[in-house]
């Protein structure tokens, strides 16, 4: 389908551009993307996300949001999300209920309830008028798509619309420096010289530049240079929220803290502190914390224990309280506080350790901010126990140096489910296919050598759980949609290693028996 794509892309800037006329009066062969690129966009319906050239994006970050269908086969949808990754404006009057975007030198204009439309100078007329919706105007893209300058195709068998767009070849839909020696990924795995040097008062600065007012820091791309200023003006809509997720704000807290260790900067002092004083708000009563803090949406509002979140705030927290030496400097009313919220965090873990048929077992990647209820993540992250995020938890449940005999149980408990859970006499195997979209793709193979795998989500009654984007539970791994089949990893192997290594040396350093 990209392919097609491209190639229906070619064909309608071929129709349209004529061929530049050499000195001896041939025609020259024509260059379709002598000033841009072809770039795809697809939406499925039933699926609230959008593809951009393969890659997955949330048609409305946390919200489920899918496209509608609406007569005359007219999906129907937001665009600002996909305008602004295009490297296009959208410019919101919520009193007039309009909404103007802008990509590569066209602007279109729609208002709420009206199918008048004002492309650049002209006034064009749409077959459906566009709907506000809590804040989003809701378009009928095949049409919205074409005044932006696109070609669109609808594909009834898929219920797939693609539409392809010429953009510049030097867009930038990012707008940050990626690459070089330090990056967001390891700025906080260099020796400690590193952060005695040039390079390491650097780091600290460019920290310290994009903190947020609130505290907090945003996620940004693993490959972000840290040695380079961050560009803030990329880091627009939920791009620039501060977040716990993927390590973010917690590895810049320590990053900063080993940087006035040694350079005793008063702006990193200040820039630390905020950002303490950040984590230590957002923490709710029962001891969570959200993803997103402040004014989270959707999905974003979850206690997250995904990608270590809760657990890398927890020894940051537990650091500070017992004044190891990168946090010895912080100051006495705010260990204390750290303190308790480090006691607060363990008690909420505790708590929300799931329990079938009478017996704990894992937990699940988020909760209910309310109810602490098994809660869904993403699409395709269904409320379930989780077989490879409850490593993580477990994981730091271990580094405890004296767990209470809860902690300790809950240990217990959790390592008797991972042994009990295991997929016994199966591999994941990658099988190679040219004639497949991504040319391969991975199947589950009988195999008694194979070493124990566990599946990455066990639903609430403990079985194995499998979906797509489309949400719908299923308990076989070929089940799954294709792309999301290849694309994500619904096995783990990481207990494995807590049950041969970690979880014996935990029992041997407390004296327990198996």
């Amino acid at each position: 389908m990209k392919k097609l794509a491209v190639i229906l892309a070619v064909f309608v800037i071929s129709a349209c551009t004529v061929p530049p006329v050499q000195p001896d009066g041939q025609q020259a062969s024509p260059d379709p993307f002598a000033n841009g690129v072809p770039v795809v966009i697809a939406l499925i319906m039933g699926e609230p996300n959008f593809s951009l050239d393969s890659g997955y994006q949330e048609l409305e970050e946390g919200l489920y949001t899918k496209p509608e269908l609406k007569p005359g086969k007219k999906m129907f949808a937001p665009i600002q999300d996909i305008i602004t990754l295009l490297g296009g404006t959208v410019i919101r009057d919520t009193g007039a209920r309009s909404v103007t975007y802008t990509l590569d030198r066209r602007t279109l204009t729609l208002t709420a309830d009206s199918t008048g439309a004002r492309a650049q100078d002209r006034v064009a007329t749409l077959s459906i008028a566009p709907e506000w919706r809590d804040g989003s105007m809701w378009v009928p893209l095949e049409e919205v798509f074409s005044l932006l300058g696109a070609y669109s195709r609808w594909d009834e068998a898929r219920q797939r619309l693609a539409a392809t767009f010429i953009l510049p070849k030097d867009r930038k839909t990012e707008g940050l420096t990626l690459g070089g020696s330090i990056t967001e990924a390891n700025m906080t795995e260099q020796p400690a010289p590193f952060y005695a040097s040039g390079e390491g008062r650097k780091l600290g600065e460019i920290v310290v530049a994009y903190q947020n007012d609130d505290g907090g820091w945003p996620k940004l791309d693993r490959r972000t240079n840290m040695l380079v200023p961050v560009n803030r003006a990329a880091l627009t809509g939920v791009k620039g929220k501060s977040t716990i997720d993927n390590d973010s704000t917690t590895k810049q807290l320590t990053a900063l803290a080993r940087a006035y260790v040694v350079h005793r900067d008063p702006a990193f002092l200040r820039s630390f502190e905020r950002g303490l004083d950040y984590i230590l708000a957002a923490q709710l009563d029962n001891g969570g914390w959200q993803q997103f803090w402040p004014d989270p949406i959707g999905y974003k509002k979850r206690i997250t224990f995904n990608d270590d979140a809760i657990a890398n705030i927890l020894e940051v927290l537990r650091d500070i309280a017992q004044r190891t030496p990168d946090y010895a400097f912080v100051d006495d009313a705010r260990r204390q506080r750290a303190a308790q919220a480090y006691e607060k965090g363990v008690s909420l873990i505790l708590r929300t350790q799931l329990t079938v048929a009478g017996k704990k077992t894992g937990w699940c990647a988020q909760y209910d901010e309310l109810t602490l209820a098994p809660a869904m993540g993403r699409a395709f992250e269904l409320p379930s126990i989780s077989g490879h995020e409850s490593v993580n938890v477990v994981r730091f449940l271990m580094s405890i140096e004296q767990p209470s005999p809860s902690v300790k149980q809950a240990i217990r408990d959790a390592m008797a489910w991972f042994e009990a859970s295991s997929l016994k006499g199966v591999r994941r195997v990658k099988r190679d296919d040219r004639t497949l979209e991504f040319g391969v793709d991975y199947v589950l193979q009988n195999d008694p050598q194979a070493p124990l795998l566990w599946a990455r989500f066990y639903d609430l009654q403990g079985k194995p759980l499998f979906t797509s984007r489309d949400s719908i539970p299923r308990s076989e791994f070929s089940e799954v949609s294709y792309e999301r089949r290849v694309k994500y990893n619904w096995f783990s192997e990481a207990p494995r290693q807590l049950l041969e290594k970690d979880y014996p040396a935990w029992l041997n350093k407390h004296g327990l028996r198996h």
